[in-house]
């Protein structure tokens, strides 16, 4: 197949100088308006430069990133700065009898109570939840990274898409002006031959209606032409303009690419769902890691008033240290139906991995099917471009020696222009197939 591509290719390079001439004389309005007709390579850069939906996976990815470092930092003991003052309308004061010398009295602080405290509050032991739930985060970060992988595989494909419709408008307008031009060559043959009464009144109105035809048919190519112009312009982050692309129809996008369905195990959405079903996992573990106990410390210095010592009821500093446990023994089975929860998306997550995995092989199988009938097709539409050209000049030459009628030349020349706007249309085609087959392949 591949060398019956490169067989049509040559024929549509006898096509191409022409279509180029043609193109010159078409109007300034679907040109970029800075001048620019980009490359395949240069709008692949600007869509991924501007796409809004890229952007919008980066600040996933960011956000993924972001509770990653949060749940990672949570295994860190809490460093934390705390402060009161409290008010008591009444306070502890005693009255001690010393006999015959008097007495003794004995006030335990006063109205006022104030705290100051440093501490560190230490997580000492937590059953894993702390740490599977870091480990959770970071397979969510790595999962939302293949995602963003996936969409900029999605952007590159359809302006690929896009690129190649825009290519192939063009030159099916340029193919639409041309046999406009032949026409209008024949037009101002045949009406001279009319003023020299070598030629009927009648054949130069078919030649006009013809001519009028082959307009309107180019109007139509303009007005397609504009419109993919405006969709590669969208993507390409200048919506509202028409963007026409620069570049070869007959040029292959598949040269030195591996395209065997191996490459099908680095589909980044099929990662991503591995990924996604360890995360779902690793939740599971940290959920189950709650039904053991929880143990604590907490170390923190002091500058309070009265502090420790009550009876002399000044500022001083001291320090404290604690150990806590914290052990739920009963919670009616929410945290057993947590742990069910998380098991369950991960086995989900894992389905639709296989479902993503099987789905790729067949999008493979269909894509090439597809290609190779294009190509079978262009292949078929570049012969019968040959013919047609070959029967416009047989027609041709009868013409002129007034063996053919008007309507027979005039049909000839439709016939090629029509063959040619094909043969235009069936290459876009094998390269869009093309297209195809390198996003699933994960170019």
């Amino acid at each position: 197949m591949r060398g019956l591509e490169h067989a049509a290719s040559r024929r549509l390079a006898v096509l191409l100088p022409g279509l180029a001439i043609a193109m010159l004389i078409l109007p300034d309005g679907g040109w970029a308006q800075e001048g620019e007709n980009p490359s395949l390579a240069r709008c692949l850069e600007l869509a991924l430069d501007q796409a809004p939906r890229l952007q919008e996976s980066r600040e996933a990815l960011a956000a993924a990133e972001a509770r990653a470092a949060e749940a990672t930092a949570r295994r860190w003991p809490l460093l934390d700065l705390g402060g009161s003052y409290r008010y008591t309308t009444d306070y502890m004061q005693r009255h001690i009898e010393l006999g015959p010398s008097g007495g003794l009295d004995l006030k335990f602080g006063d109205h006022n109570q104030a705290d100051l405290n440093l501490g560190l509050s230490i997580p000492l032991f937590t059953g894993g939840e702390l740490s599977h739930t870091a480990e959770a985060a970071r397979a969510g970060t790595r999962a939302a990274g293949h995602q963003l992988e996936a969409v900029r595989l999605e952007i590159k494909r359809d302006v690929r898409l896009a690129f190649y419709l825009a290519l192939g408008r063009k030159a099916q307008l340029a193919a639409a002006a041309l046999a406009t031009e032949r026409l209008q060559r024949h037009l101002t043959e045949i009406s001279a031959a009319v003023e020299l009464g070598a030629a009927s009144e009648e054949n130069r109105l078919r030649v006009l209606a013809s001519l009028r035809e082959a307009e309107q048919r180019r109007l139509q190519a303009a007005a397609a032409q504009d419109a993919a112009g405006i969709e590669l312009g969208r993507l390409l982050g200048r919506s509202g303009r028409i963007i026409l692309p620069a570049g070869d129809l007959d040029t292959s996008l598949l040269e030195d690419r591996d395209l065997s369905p191996a490459r099908l195990a680095q589909r980044p959405e099929v990662i991503a769902l591995a990924e996604e079903s360890a995360r779902q996992e690793l939740l599971a573990s940290a959920v189950r890691g709650r039904f053991l106990p929880r143990l604590s410390g907490d170390v923190r210095a002091h500058y309070g008033r009265p502090g420790v010592d009550v009876l002399r009821n000044d500022w001083m500093s001291y320090g404290t240290a604690a150990v806590g446990l914290d052990w739920t023994l009963w919670d009616a089975g929410a945290r057993r139906q947590q742990s069910k929860q998380a098991s369950a998306q991960a086995r989900q997550a894992e389905a639709r991995r296989q479902d993503v995995d099987e789905a790729f092989l067949a999008a493979h199988e269909k894509a090439t099917t597809t290609l190779e009938s294009a190509r079978l097709e262009l292949d078929e539409t570049s012969a019968r471009a040959d013919l047609e050209r070959r029967i416009l000049e047989l027609v041709g030459r009868r013409y002129r020696e007034a063996q053919a009628s008007e309507s027979e030349y005039l049909d000839a020349q439709d016939d090629l222009s029509e063959a040619e706007i094909q043969l235009a249309l069936a290459m876009t085609r094998v390269r869009q197939a093309e297209a195809d087959l390198l996003w699933i392949l994960a170019y």
